[in-house]
């Protein structure tokens, strides 16, 4: 196909798409079709939650609900995304929830901003869509519903004979036109299919209130043309309202107010009248009636003064708070830098594998509070992993809830992910020519970035210091890990033949148990020392073997039925058994490491070494100067080497290089 044929195909399909969304007809075309289908008419809760649920809903693997509409966009949040659709859900019924102010509270870039750019999003397209389809009185600057309309009388008939729910009245421009250009007949009046657009200014209104004094409030409100203010009342409002603020604009949308709580007092007592009653309260020309979600953002700061004042009583009773803290998961921390990455221009600059985890570690560590004091098992680092689903020996399920329980406000303060790829940036600056960030040079970046801070005091740097020993020892054996992993050829093949063992074992022994009354050549029978051997890996005693099994076979069961994928590492129990089953021990792999003395024993020890030495490149994504930097730390970490020393000042003193030499890249 031609340059002009593809032209002219992308021109006709351009064409064809802006013709199926147009729409053009009279009162009684769009009531009848509303007699046919009431949810045409729905109000803007209603019609947001249909657009989130539009995007799909999966059940994660822990059951929880997910929402397409901020996958691959939002990671960690599933709690907070839950109770926002809660919301959603609740005042789409028309529930008195509807008349709240919905406002997400949380630390900087801890994603409120993204969660309600997804739900513009997504509003968007979904009035896009058949099922999503908006229609409005034609060349209404509020987009009017079209039912307005009816009068009061009429309304209870069609709410009792076709359950169609009208709330609302017509707005100053509207009723003018309907007395002026229509001659009071609704059927004379013109509907058109509309499409929400923020960039248009169509059902999505949008505020920054960081001005304390504003001139006045028509962005919000709506200017009046002072040239039009002669003739009766209805005649000034259908001439002098323009209709243009904010408010105005997110008719039968939502609106996005942005630090709510920077604004001028006036804006918070307009939003009071429009949570309560529905109405934009316009200064000395009454009120415009309003159909929209409200979504503000605050930090926990601003809301915390807006909660001391007195005056505020009033609008405190109006407004939804939802937490929306920094992520506490390791895994999910990493898809946040990546998702960064992809739109930052860090190019041409390799990241080792453990340098995201471990920075997100380091992370996380700040936005944690203290375990309270019950078992010595769970230390900070503990409280790290089993919030990333890792297992920790004797700790239960049920012992992880409690501790997010006792601490309430996590991830309400600490370094945001907007602070790590920051420090990231700043190590690229600094890197050697092969431009590969190791996780120790972007864990002293994270720590010196922390220490210029003026707003970190003694007591915090204390802490930070704390943090960075912490991350250095958990950087030390995953980094002896790796190479556990890749000292062994086929090693992903190897556990999931592992785990295929030990799952067929299970199935059997669960079967078995069912059937236990038969007679014995009807049983199903077990290897129960290969699934003892595996279990006592993981810690689980004779005692608990069978409420374990059960368990298991249960999880993996049901990812079958759904066909969700899974491996070895799916499961956190069963990725520890099969590890500590195929990993080498320490002194093989420090024998392998190190060069020996013995020239007999050197070309030996060089294939082993380059066999592992080739698996990380080929299999985890290691290039050829983070694995070398990974396989000579790994060693002077196995012959129990310091890699920091601290000074009594705080200070830091490194005894293993941050910068690879240019000479290691050719030591192979």
């Amino acid at each position: 196909m031609s340059i002009d044929s593809k032209v002219e195909e992308l021109l006709a399909e351009s064409e064809e798409e802006v013709s199926r969304l147009e729409w053009s007809g009279t009162f009684p075309d769009y009531l009848s079709m509303v007699i046919q289908d009431p949810s045409i008419s729905r109000l803007s809760h209603k019609l947001i939650y249909d657009a989130i649920m539009a995007s799909g809903v999966s059940e994660s693997r822990d059951g929880k609900a997910s929402y397409g509409l901020f996958e691959g966009t939002i990671f960690g949040m599933n709690d907070t995304l839950g109770r926002i659709v809660k919301y959603f859900s609740s005042s789409s019924k028309r529930l008195e929830i509807r008349k709240r102010v919905l406002l997400l509270v949380g630390p900087p870039a801890s994603g409120k901003s993204s969660i309600v750019a997804l739900i513009k999003q997504g509003l968007e397209r979904y009035t896009r869509t058949e099922p999503g389809v908006v229609y409005a009185i034609k060349g209404c600057p509020m987009q009017e519903e079209p039912l307005h309309l009816i009068p009061e009388p009429i309304r209870q008939k069609l709410s009792k004979d076709h359950g169609i729910h009208i709330e609302g009245d017509l707005c100053p421009r509207c009723r003018y036109n309907l007395r002026t250009k229509y001659d009071g007949k609704l059927s004379r009046v013109p509907i058109s299919r509309i499409v929400f657009s923020e960039q248009e200014a169509i059902g999505i209104g949008y505020y920054v209130a960081t001005n304390p004094n504003p001139t006045d409030a028509s962005l919000l409100v709506g200017s009046v043309d002072n040239t039009q203010l002669e003739g009766d009342r209805v005649e000034v409002a259908g001439r002098a309202y323009r209709l243009d603020g904010e408010l105005n604009v997110a008719n039968r949308g939502l609106v996005e107010f942005v630090e709510i709580f920077k604004g001028n007092p006036h804006l918070l007592t307009t939003l009071l009248g429009l949570s309560q009653e529905q109405l934009i309260k316009m200064e000395k020309f009454g009120s415009v009636y309003a159909d929209e979600v409200v979504i503000a953002h605050s930090n926990e700061g601003d809301f915390n003064n807006f909660l001391t004042d007195e005056s505020s009583e009033a609008l405190r009773d109006r407004i939804m708070k939802i937490q929306v803290p920094y992520n506490l998961r390791i895994n999910d921390e990493v898809k946040i830098y990546q998702d960064m990455l992809r739109s930052s221009g860090l190019q041409g600059v390799h990241i080792s594998p453990l340098t995201l985890p471990m920075m997100s570690i380091f992370a996380i560590l700040t936005r944690l509070e203290e375990p309270p004091i019950t078992r010595k098992e769970i230390d900070l680092i503990a409280k790290v992993k089993l919030y990333n689903d890792e297992v920790i020996h004797h700790v239960t399920s049920e012992e992880v809830s409690r501790l997010k329980r006792h601490s309430p406000r996590e991830g309400m303060s600490g370094i945001s992910p907007r602070y790590v790829m920051n420090r990231l940036s700043v190590t690229t600056t600094k890197s050697s020519e092969f431009a590969c960030i190791s996780p120790l040079k972007a864990i002293d970046s994270l720590w010196r970035g922390l220490a210029e801070n003026v707003n970190i005091n003694t007591i915090d740097a204390a802490k930070f210091l704390e943090f960075l020993k912490i991350v250095v020892e958990e950087y030390s054996q995953r980094a002896i890990q790796e190479l556990q992993k890749a000292f062994e050829e086929s090693f992903e093949q190897t556990a999931d033949i592992t785990l295929t063992d030990y799952l067929d074992n299970v199935s059997n022994y669960v079967k078995g148990r069912l059937i236990n009354e038969r007679s014995a050549q009807d049983e199903t029978h077990s290897n129960e020392a290969l699934m003892r051997e595996m279990e006592r890996n993981i810690g689980v005693n004779e005692r608990s073997k069978d409420e374990f099994r059960s368990g298991i076979h249960e999880s993996f069961s049901q990812w079958k039925r759904v066909n969700q994928p899974f491996n070895y590492s799916t499961h956190p129990s069963i990725k520890m058994g099969v590890e500590k089953r195929l990993f080498p021990d320490r002194k093989k792999l420090t024998e392998a490491l190190e060069q020996p003395r013995s020239e007999r024993l050197k070309v030996e020890w060089a294939r082993k070494r380059r066999s592992v030495y080739n698996r990380l490149i080929d299999n985890y994504e290691y290039c050829s100067t983070c694995v070398e930097d990974t396989l000579e730390y790994a060693l002077h970490v196995l012959k129990h080497r310091d890699v920091i020393k601290t000074s009594k000042n705080g200070g830091v003193e490194w005894q293993w290089p941050l910068d690879i030499p240019a000479s290691a890249k050719g030591n192979q």
